[in-house]
């Protein structure tokens, strides 16, 4: 058996948006993520945001379909192929929802345990699009 190619770390997450200057914008705003880059091509416009080691490419595509319902809900966005959501790691949940609260955001499922035992918590929130983004506290 051959050894897997070696990988260093995760690079970015990509998502399609339907309005770049507003999701930039959001990001910025709501958890301090900055332009990193923009470019783009006939029909899309790209940029990079990042925050410290995490970084998200986002996509405005003139012909892409608008986000389901199905994909804004935790319960029915598990039903879905491809990736689902975005998780970020914070040293204290209950603060960052307090925050996020504060900042009129969206929380779509309150923080709770993930039932494997580790003591590990998450929640869901909306971004300004409705894609779902998990907080996620180690346990």
């Amino acid at each position: 058996m051959t050894q897997p190619i070696t990988l260093s770390s995760l690079h970015h997450v990509g998502a399609t948006v339907s309005d770049l200057d507003a999701s930039i914008a959001w990001y910025r705003e709501t958890l301090g993520f900055e332009l990193l880059s923009s470019y783009g091509w006939p029909g899309v416009r790209a940029a990079f945001i990042g925050r410290g080691d995490i970084r998200i490419e986002l996509f405005q595509n003139e012909e892409a379909a608008p986000m389901t319902d199905d994909r804004r809900k935790p319960e029915t966005n598990l039903r879905i192929g491809g990736i689902g959501h975005l998780a970020l790691a914070v040293a204290d949940l209950d603060a960052a929802m307090a925050d996020l609260r504060d900042r009129q955001v969206e929380i779509v499922a309150p923080p709770r345990e993930v039932p494997d035992g580790s003591g590990s918590r998450f929640a869901f929130i909306h971004d300004n699009e409705g894609m779902l983004l998990e907080f996620f506290q180690p346990g």
